[in-house]
């Protein structure tokens, strides 16, 4: 399983790797510090998965979310967001916009792993 963590935070994208590690699924990580860098390479890996985060300098999660829903080709790529804000309102509002998953820090691997099982059972 390809993903692609989006965060500007290099710690955070360490702490989130490392959880997907835990999660016991095998899974090849690469990294974007923004949206827009994570459109980009979304482009040329397609990733079967992207976490991202909601605040980021350049393009927010939200703002990567609508683009990738904007965009044909990515359209269909299931995006989890992993935050700190802790907003019903929010959450319903990502949804909305095409998130899959909404996710609270600190990220629980049992909770990371089902999001990644249940991927990975709809890719098939």
């Amino acid at each position: 399983m390809q993903v692609l963590l989006v965060d500007d935070s290099p710690v955070m994208r360490h702490f989130v790797a490392r959880t997907l590690r835990m999660t016991g699924v095998d899974v090849s990580i690469h990294e974007a510090g923004d949206g827009r860098e994570a459109v980009r390479l979304a482009w040329s890996l397609r990733p079967d998965l992207i976490i991202t985060d909601l605040n980021m300098p350049e393009m927010n999660g939200e703002e990567l979310i609508e683009k990738l829903r904007d965009t044909p080709e990515l359209s269909e790529t299931p995006v989890i967001v992993v935050s700190a804000v802790r907003s019903p309102g929010k959450t319903q509002s990502l949804m909305g916009a095409g998130a899959i998953a909404y996710m609270t820090k600190p990220l629980s691997p049992e909770a990371l792993r089902r999001s990644l099982l249940m991927i990975l059972e709809n890719k098939t």
